[in-house]
């Protein structure tokens, strides 16, 4: 009983915290559920997904309904790539050693952080260009340099059973020319649609425990309400930061589970 808890507790922060960069929490779900609840690597990712898809409900509502910054002609294109290669990714990952999931998982976060460092834009892929306005932002979408690794991350991230926002929003930012408060708005829906499907996939091999997920799911949607609120009181420099510190943490304490 302490050590669930312990675990309903830490996975509320979790939400808080990552719903004010427009994240789902399975960089953190994850290793709190193998943890605390003793959960299996392919157990706690199911779960995992399925609290990252209530989440990902829950900060859309409030990214479209009150900031007015999810960009719905991007996030209905990339969620058709997230969402197929997401389910591919979940549906195979029962082929593949949890170990490698672990190794993959963690090498994701790592990039994620250097990558949101990162204030550089790519400009070399200049084709399929798309003007958007969202709000007071303009800006234009690079489709070409975007869609591929979208893909190929969201692909990596069903097996790992994570959303995959974590590479998204810098992708988006970098190769895509999006703006990093209306990627991370946007992947609020990507959250969703990633999650949901590879959530699928896992649910095709294997079931959960529906008592468990009820409750955690209602401490997700908590918490995922008063973070999203919390977004636009946070300045760009400290987003871009904070998100790092988040990602740079999740990785090293997934590597240290490989080995203990």
């Amino acid at each position: 009983m302490h050590q669930l808890l312990m675990a309903a507790i830490l996975i509320f922060l979790v939400s808080l915290i990552f719903s004010m960069f427009g994240r789902g929490g399975g960089e953190f779900y994850v290793p709190i559920l193998i943890t605390l609840l003793n959960l299996s690597y392919y157990g706690a990712a199911s779960l995992s997904l399925l609290l990252i898809t209530l989440q990902g409900l829950s900060m859309v509502i409030v990214y479209h309904g009150k900031h007015k910054l999810l960009d719905w002609s991007l996030a209905v294109i990339l969620g058709a790539v997230v969402g197929a290669s997401s389910f591919l990714g979940g549906f195979v990952s029962y082929r593949i050693p949890s170990v490698y999931l672990k190794i993959c998982f963690s090498s994701l976060l790592i990039a994620s952080a250097l990558m949101i460092l990162s204030k550089k834009e790519f400009k070399g892929l200049r084709l399929l260009m798309i003007r958007r306005e969202v709000g007071e932002i303009s800006y234009e979408i690079q489709l070409a340099g975007m869609i591929p690794p979208v893909a190929t991350v969201a692909f990596l991230a069903g097996m790992a059973g994570i959303s995959g926002g974590g590479l998204i929003v810098p992708i988006c930012v970098i190769l895509g020319g999006v703006p990093l408060r209306i990627a991370m708005a946007t992947n609020s829906f990507l959250a969703l649609s990633s999650s949901s499907m590879s959530f699928l996939g896992h649910v095709a091999r294997g079931g959960i425990d529906p008592m468990l997920a009820a409750s955690l799911g209602f401490l997700v949607i908590l918490g995922s309400q008063i973070g999203s609120r919390m977004h636009v009181k946070i300045d760009e420099r400290r987003l871009r930061g904070f998100f790092s510190l988040i990602l740079l943490g999740a990785a090293i304490w997934m590597i240290l589970k490989i080995f203990i």
